[in-house]
C-alpha cells in the first residue's frame, strides 16, 4: 500500500516539475504541523462542570457526580437498580482493581449482542456541546459504547475540556489510537415518520459519572 502511494505521489510532483519542497515551504508546513491554530471558538458563558450538565441533559443524557473513583462501583450498582437491570455487565479493564460489590456479575471484554449494560472510560468530555470522547483500546473496545442497550461512562473531572480542539491537541501528546469516538447523548433518529427514537443504532440510555478525584 505505501509503495503504490509513493509511485502515485511520485508521478504527480513529476507531472508537476515538483522534485522538492523549498525551503521556505517546508517551514511553513512545519511551522503550522507544529503549533496547530485554533479558529474562532464561541464564548462559554458558564464553567466548564454547569456548562456541560447543561448540554448532556438537553440531548437526553443523564449524570451524577462523585467524590473519588473508589465510589464508581456504588454508583453503577444503584444505577443498575433504579432502572431495573441485570447485574451483569461488561467494563473497561482499566476499572478492574475496584472495590466491585460481589452481587454483581463482571465481564472485561469486548461486548456481545446480548449485553444490556456498559461501562466505559472517557479520554475527555465538551463542555461546549455535552459530548464524550472515548478511544479504542484492549482495555476499552469499541464495542462497550455502542453495543449495550445502557451505556455508564466514567469522566474524570480533569479531562473536562471546553472546546473540541482541546481533545485534539490532548491526542497529538500520545500515540493516536484506532479510533477516536464522540458521542453525544444516547443513539437517536427521526427517520421514522419524524418521531424521535431512542436505541436505533447504539445505547438507549447515557450516564455520566463524573468523577472529582481519579485516586485516593
Amino acid at each position: 500500500m505505501n509503495q503504490s502511494r509513493n509511485t502515485i505521489l511520485n508521478n504527480i510532483r513529476q507531472s508537476l516539475g515538483y522534485h522538492q519542497l523549498e525551503a521556505n515551504t517546508l517551514q511553513s508546513l512545519e511551522a503550522r504541523l507544529a503549533h496547530h491554530p485554533v479558529h474562532e471558538q464561541p464564548v462559554l458563558k458558564q464553567a466548564l462542570i454547569p456548562q456541560f450538565i447543561q448540554q448532556l441533559e438537553k440531548v437526553a443524557g443523564t449524570f451524577e457526580t462523585i467524590p473519588n473513583i473508589k465510589d464508581i462501583p456504588f454508583v453503577v450498582l444503584d444505577f443498575l437498580q433504579q432502572q431495573q437491570l441485570p447485574e451483569k455487565l461488561v467494563v473497561d479493564s482499566r476499572l478492574k482493581t475496584l472495590p466491585w460489590p460481589n452481587k454483581l456479575q463482571l465481564a472485561y471484554r469486548a461486548a456481545q449482542a446480548d449485553d444490556l449494560v456498559s461501562v466505559s472510560c472517557a479520554f475527555a468530555g465538551i463542555a461546549e456541546t455535552g459530548s464524550l470522547v472515548l478511544l479504542s483500546s484492549l482495555a476499552s473496545p469499541t464495542t462497550l459504547n455502542f453495543l449495550p442497550d445502557n451505556h455508564i461512562v466514567i469522566l474524570y473531572k480533569d479531562n473536562l475540556v471546553a472546546f473540541m480542539e482541546e481533545v485534539w491537541t490532548r491526542l497529538r501528546a500520545q500515540p493516536i489510537p484506532r479510533t477516536v469516538n464522540i458521542i453525544t447523548g444516547p443513539s437517536r433518529t427521526a427517520d421514522i415518520e419524524q418521531t424521535i427514537q431512542l436505541g436505533a443504532h447504539g445505547p438507549r440510555r447515557l450516564h455520566v459519572v463524573l468523577v472529582e478525584k481519579s485516586s485516593n
